[in-house]
């Protein structure tokens, strides 16, 4: 049956023995296309010579038209030395004769390869993978192929590229194959007349902790709201809301180092542009995307950057990470603790004797107890308006002056305090405000801990 198809296969075309072989390439196995293409034409040429030396008259004109399909159509040279010795004449092939189905592509392996480690100078990785994607051409030709043999063991093109490409490289290289999640990622893109390469680097995860000193600055960057970032005259042509960010102090050094693209902050929360971040800072994660330089000192780029970040941002405890910690990182926020200083001015004047009954009254109305809060008006432009319900942990109160209280408020991750303080128009219920039945307002606040 399969020698009927492989004859069947070269009355119509021609098939280099890597396609031949990639026709049946879900029979048998711990050999390659190549072998099995080359043991098919070997097996079928040996069982028609066979039958060619037998006396029976109708299997020798058979198996004689079979041979001369191996030697002219196949190519086939122990096909074509039986007819010789056999002193039976037949037409050869071109010498330039293309494969119908790769067009000799798998015999221009190395080639790809070469080209591979030509764009791969310079860049550092542990491992690697191919893929490809073929012009439809390519995949079309082959997919009528099978319909009209009913060829239902192949292995597809892709497949067999990126095995022998893979093979080839890693040889070369000394570098293994990584399946799940490479260092680099090579993409083929060809049709029968050339071919590109689309590199793909994996990106490089930094975590570590980052102190803000200084209020007016976000987190990350802030395209300009007129101009999206293009440039206008209202952010003086630089594209920004705010000059710099946490992330544009901490991420250049980084960038550099490692020969990146560009980066991406990843932050386990944020605080308000207007809020330092003290304590043992914030857990954050630096991506660097495309880098060519994979080994990092640490220690040395953490003190660089405090150096040139003084008094503005500090970042500890550096280490290594990857995209599950960050995707970790972003769905426990909501499960941390976190604990604020707030100052905060009363519209009237407190005694210190009322401020400590509120006080008393604060810690019986919120403590390990949950509010509702509604979006802030100040950033429903940007968030869906939602009711979240939030826990109040603990709260200490300490009595400046009589316009002037300092809160100690520890509760859980993404709470809004300053709403939780003034109330915002009884969009957070309950608030402090409702509470000490005077308007409040936060006039600073920090972060001083966040509790994994």
């Amino acid at each position: 049956m399969i020698f009927d198809i492989v004859l069947k296969i070269y009355n119509r075309y021609y098939l280099c023995v890597h396609c031949l072989g990639r026709m049946f390439s879900l029979l048998g196995s711990y050999t390659t296309n190549q072998e099995r293409g080359n043991s098919l034409l070997l097996s079928l040429t040996m069982e028609n010579h066979k039958k060619f030396l037998s006396n029976n008259t109708e299997q020798q004109n058979i198996a004689l038209s079979n041979l001369k399909i191996l030697a002219e159509k196949a190519n086939y040279v122990p096909a074509q030395e039986v007819l010789k010795n056999e002193g039976i004449e037949f037409s050869l092939l071109k010498s330039n004769q293309l494969c119908y189905l790769c067009q000799n592509i798998f015999s221009k392996i190395n080639e790809y390869g070469e080209k591979a480690i030509q764009i791969l100078d310079g860049i550092e990785f542990k491992n690697f993978l191919v893929g490809s994607s073929p012009d439809s051409q390519i995949i079309n030709r082959e997919d009528d192929l099978k319909a009209q043999l009913e060829i239902l063991e192949a292995e597809s093109f892709k497949s067999h590229f990126n095995r022998e490409v893979g093979k080839f490289l890693s040889i070369k290289l000394n570098k293994p194959p990584e399946f799940s999640t490479p260092d680099v990622s090579l993409i083929y893109f060809f049709n029968y007349d050339s071919s590109d390469i689309k590199l793909k680097l994996k990106s490089l995860f930094v975590q570590g902790r980052y102190n803000k000193f200084i209020r007016g600055i976000p987190q990350t960057h802030w395209l300009c709201k007129n101009c999206m970032g293009k440039g206008c005259t209202l952010c003086d042509f630089s594209g920004k809301q705010y000059l710099t960010s946490v992330e544009e102090l901490i991420s250049p050094e980084f960038v550099a180092e490692s020969k990146a693209t560009d980066s991406k902050f990843h932050g386990a929360g944020r605080e308000d542009i207007d809020v330092k971040m003290l304590g043992e800072g914030r857990p954050f994660v630096l991506e660097l995307r495309n880098p060519k330089v994979r080994t990092l000192d640490l220690i040395k780029l953490e003190s660089n950057v405090n150096k040139i970040t003084k008094k503005k941002v500090k970042i500890r405890d550096l280490r290594f990470s990857n995209k599950r910690e960050v995707i970790y990182m972003k769905s426990e926020a909501s499960k941390t603790k976190k604990v604020y200083r707030a100052l905060v001015v009363p519209e009237i004047r407190i005694t210190k004797k009322i401020f400590e009954e509120k006080i008393k009254k604060l810690k019986l109305t919120f403590e390990n107890k949950k509010i509702n809060q509604r979006t802030p008006i100040r950033v429903s432009h940007r968030r869906a308006d939602l009711v979240r319900k939030k826990i109040i942990h603990n709260i200490g109160g300490k009595y400046v002056n009589s316009n002037l209280f300092e809160f100690i408020i520890e509760t859980q991750g993404g709470t809004y305090i300053k709403e939780l303080i003034n109330g915002d128009s009884g969009r957070t219920s309950p608030s402090f405000s409702e509470v000490f039945e005077v308007p409040l307002v936060c006039r600073e606040l920090d972060v001083i801990e966040i509790i994994y």
